[in-house]
């Protein structure tokens, strides 16, 4: 709720009528029930940009707003009006080991809320071994790296996947980022190259794809595979909003 709605979720869990997915997740539904707080003016909220799904440990999804097995889904845009409740169902590809989910309401010109569906809870993370300040925008969280999980396959003879878990919080109250994680969280080899991301990056339920967005004044949760020749010491390049480049050294 803020001044200018009340929304509440009045029902949640995973959807068994939606279609399957492999890579780690699984379609996650819920129901709102909202009113517009003010008799003269309506509230409209679009859902694409601005609705999130969060579960305990960070990780972010947005609605899939083509989601056409839902019974009343909401649409890509919901008209909020206080003479009617507005009612309807949105769905998010989630992690497949998500436990609880909490909806980020994060409108880029501020006001946002958090709406609870089921238990109210803090996501929470392991201590990080490495933090990257980037000015005001973001601040990289770098978690201790994860072992490889079976779904993304082995890596070609003599290389290894290595796995990084980050958090990266937006210290923007007013905008949404945009991360580009190709781009902007890159290995380097012992020859100096750069190293992208790999495709099994895909098969990771916890991810940011290039262009997705960290909301304004939350913090987010992804995983990132790396194909590295195996026994490399590894270096993380971060190129960044503010700051132009900064090299970290690995365990």
């Amino acid at each position: 709720m803020n001044a200018h709605v009340k929304i509440a979720v009045t029902r949640a869990g995973f959807d068994p009528g939606a279609p399957k997915r492999s890579a780690g997740q699984r379609y996650y539904s819920v129901e709102l029930r909202g009113i517009a707080r003010s008799r003269n003016s309506d509230f409209v909220l679009q859902i694409q940009p601005f609705v999130f799904a969060q579960n305990q440990d960070g990780c972010i999804s947005r609605a899939d707003t083509n989601a056409d097995w839902l019974e009343h889904p909401l649409g890509t845009t919901v008209t909020f009006t206080a003479a009617n409740a507005t009612e309807g169902r949105l769905s998010f590809l989630v992690p497949e080991d998500t436990q609880s989910i909490r909806l980020l309401v994060a409108p880029a010109g501020g006001d946002g809320f958090i709406l609870s569906a089921g238990d109210e809870f803090t996501p929470s993370w392991p201590v990080p071994i490495q933090e990257i300040d980037d000015g005001s925008t973001l601040r990289v969280l770098l978690l201790p790296p994860l072992a490889p999980a079976a779904d993304i396959g082995a890596a070609p003879a003599g290389r290894e996947y290595v796995v990084l878990d980050f958090v990266i919080e937006n210290l923007k109250d007013d905008q949404g980022i945009e991360f580009t994680t190709s781009q902007q969280l890159r290995m380097v080899d012992q020859s100096g190259k750069f190293v992208q991301p790999s495709a099994a990056t895909k098969q990771i339920g916890c991810r940011l794809d290039d262009g997705d967005v960290i909301p304004p004044g939350h913090a987010r949760r992804l995983q990132v595979a790396y194909d590295m020749p195996a026994g490399e010491p590894r270096r993380l390049n971060y190129r960044g909003f503010e700051v132009d480049e900064v090299a970290v050294d690995l365990p």
